[in-house]
């Protein structure tokens, strides 16, 4: 088995991640961040449009945090909010510091983007960082997938996890970072990156930390639904030639009551407008009145590259899940309830409430990155020795962790089930029972056929390395899709991002609070709270 000690681990290679990092390296610590893929691009930071909302001379910060509270609902935790507003423009400010062009916009900051480029934005933040981060002193490890959170006399102390070719690796550090991202990829219909499947949240949990409202998942409502084609998400800004309208040609615009132009009803109303077209069948984008001169600037010059005749035809669209408002619970210095381990980004928890105001989730990674980096920082200047336990020598350590690595390398006997056809029946059960629109004779039958595929899982049989990745991934979303039915099951209401179709008000004096999931002896216990925000 491999070893390697640090300072501080940082898991996760997003926004988030790296901001941390970077953050930490400042320091002089010796610090180690991890990844599957590619640093940067193989993560929903290098999809994303590129948005900051933050104060600005036109956006307040009351602008902020109202906006903010507003759309969660009641049941964000208003000290997360706080530090999101304050701290968001001197996170535009390190950006700004690594080398990231930005630009004013009414409500925040977007990427500066040179006008003859069709790359992503999220692409070209990432790729910036990504330099920034190969010029630092940080330690870059890819290609390796975490299993276990180390944890030793109650602290966190790294993690456990496998290469490519099923070699086990364990990472020995002082102070460990959480910043994997969220689970958009367990549905079917998702516009997340297909390696986003809620790592984070089976590490959280398996370590023993409660996470919260993981019912709470917003989708997008302008995502690609052609038949045969991945689906796509049409990035911002919609110009106002675009039509929108139903099988009947009929507008869906002034249908689904919007006033405003598309772009503002997506970045405040997302949760409605998805709703309403999941609801509608099927609906149509119409870019063909386009002009020439729009073409030839992005987002549309993005769109060009593709196959996929976007100028010539109206096209199929249609919802798809987005983003995770649950997650990992932190305090105000970004650190969880297991001492030593920090969390940022989508796998946390607290900010958004019951739904994401647009443009939050980059300047959460941002702020919260370099909070929980700054924080990982001065906990290990706070803690005496190395990164071994007091009680523990590193070989007796070392000797305990290869132990568990081998009971994951065993061979058992059981069925040959494929993992890609497993993974595919999970992602079709959640989006067809926890998707946007859920009531409870489908969330009973979705528990029920979720019994049957656990057990299928079971006896998959992991003959090579990757089979050994693939079941682990089978295993992280069974378990989340099993809290998401549950959870939504519980909650008798309507909120924001979550919809019962049997409950389809907001039900303040019931369900103001908010919904704890435990793993207790392997067994999910889900327990709620009032939701009790600071002031």
């Amino acid at each position: 088995m491999e070893e390697l000690t640090t300072d501080i681990l940082v898991i996760g290679s997003g926004l988030a991640g790296i901001v941390a990092a970077l953050e930490a390296e400042k320091s002089g610590l010796d610090v180690l961040i991890v990844g599957k893929f590619a640093l940067g691009l193989g993560t929903n930071s290098s999809m994303a449009g590129g948005a900051f909302t933050v104060a600005n001379p036109f956006f307040s910060k009351e602008d902020h945090l109202r906006a903010t509270l507003e759309a969660g609902k009641g049941l964000n935790q208003t000290r997360l909010v706080r530090v999101l507003v304050e701290k968001g423009p001197q996170a535009i400010e390190t950006l700004k510091a690594y080398g990231v062009p930005m630009d004013e916009r009414r409500t925040g900051y977007a990427l500066s983007r040179p006008e003859t480029s069709s790359q992503l934005s999220g692409v070209l933040l990432m790729k910036i960082l990504a330099e920034r981060l190969r010029e630092s002193r940080v330690r870059r490890l890819t290609g390796l997938a975490l299993f276990d959170l180390v944890i030793e006399e109650g602290e966190a102390h790294g993690a456990l996890g496998f290469f490519k070719d099923g070699r086990p690796c364990l990472i020995r550090s002082r102070a460990t970072l959480l910043a994997t991202g969220g689970a958009g990829a367990i549905y079917r219909r998702n516009d997340n990156q297909k390696s986003i499947l809620g790592d984070g949240y089976s590490l959280g949990l398996r370590a023993g930390l409660p996470l919260y409202d993981l019912e709470f998942v917003q989708s997008y409502p302008f995502v690609l639904a052609e038949p045969k084609i991945a689906p796509f998400l049409l990035l911002l800004p919609y110009p106002k030639e675009a039509r929108l309208f139903n099988e009947n040609g009929a507008d869906l615009m002034e249908a689904l009551g919007i006033e405003e132009d598309l772009n503002h009803a997506v970045m405040a109303e997302r949760d409605r407008l998805s709703l309403l077209l999941y609801e509608a069948g099927d609906a149509y984008f119409d870019f063909t009145r386009v002009s020439e001169e729009e073409w030839g600037k992005y987002p549309f010059s993005f769109l060009k590259k593709s196959k996929f005749p976007f100028r010539d035809r109206p096209f199929l669209i249609a919802p798809a899940v987005h983003f995770f408002m649950g997650g990992v619970e932190i305090d105000d210095s970004g650190e969880t309830a297991l001492p030593g381990l920090f969390a940022a980004g989508e796998v946390v928890w607290g900010v958004h409430g019951a739904n994401r105001h647009g443009g939050n989730a980059l300047t959460e990674c941002a702020v919260f990155g370099r909070l929980a980096g700054g924080s990982a920082v001065e906990y290990v200047r706070s803690k005496k020795g190395g990164p071994t336990p007091s009680s523990l020598n590193p070989e007796a350590l070392n000797r305990k962790w290869e132990r568990k690595a081998n009971e994951y390398l065993k061979k058992k006997r059981g069925g040959f089930d494929s993992p890609r056809d497993l993974l595919k029946d999970l992602k079709d059960l959640a989006w067809r029972h926890v998707g946007p629109l859920r009531e409870e004779g489908s969330l009973k039958e979705g528990l029920d056929r979720l019994a049957s595929l656990e057990k299928r899982i079971e006896r998959v049989y992991p003959a090579t390395a990757g089979d050994l990745f693939k079941k682990r991934d089978l295993e992280n979303v069974s378990l989340l899709v099993k809290a998401i039915l549950k959870g939504s099951l519980i909650r008798q209401e309507s909120r924001g991002a979550f919809c019962r179709k049997d409950f389809k008000s907001q039900d303040d004096r019931n369900w103001l609070k908010n919904t704890c999931y435990r793993l207790q002896k392997k067994e999910l216990e889900i327990t709620h709270r009032p939701n009790n925000p600071s002031p």
